[in-house]
């Protein structure tokens, strides 16, 4: 099946979202373990929350164009990969818990990453 110029920028877009996401994610991670306070500025945040929504939306825009269903195996695993990447990561990076318990957050946070990525690259079948 030939891929469309819309849908050969919508993945290039989806790309380069996942890989400034876990970009920021990474170096977030790395400040907290470093101790630094700064892992929870607005500026992190913001750059955070952006790629982030645009990782999600893409995303969805792309399962649209495919007409997949929220109910297919492979966008609700993918869907789910993301909420729980989102979810440690949020937890692992607020300011308040110990470092052994916020790095082994953030460790969760990576594998739903890397667990998402296989599924979205076909190299793991869904769960679903």
């Amino acid at each position: 099946m030939e891929v469309t110029p819309q849908e050969l920028l919508s993945q290039q877009a989806h790309i380069v979202a996942a890989v400034l996401a876990l970009l920021i994610y990474v170096i977030r991670g790395v400040m907290m373990l470093a101790g630094a306070t700064a892992v929870n500025s607005r500026v992190m945040l913001a750059l955070s929350s952006v790629f982030i929504i645009l990782l999600f939306t893409i995303g969805v825009y792309m399962g649209f164009m495919k007409h997949l269903s929220f109910a297919d195996g492979y966008m609700l695993s993918k869907i789910i990969g993301l909420l729980l990447f989102v979810s440690f990561g949020v937890i692992a990076l607020k300011q308040g818990l110990s470092k052994p318990i916020a790095s082994f957050l953030w460790l969760i946070g990576l594998a739903a990453f890397i667990y998402t990525y296989l599924i979205a690259t076909h190299k793991l079948a869904p769960l679903f």
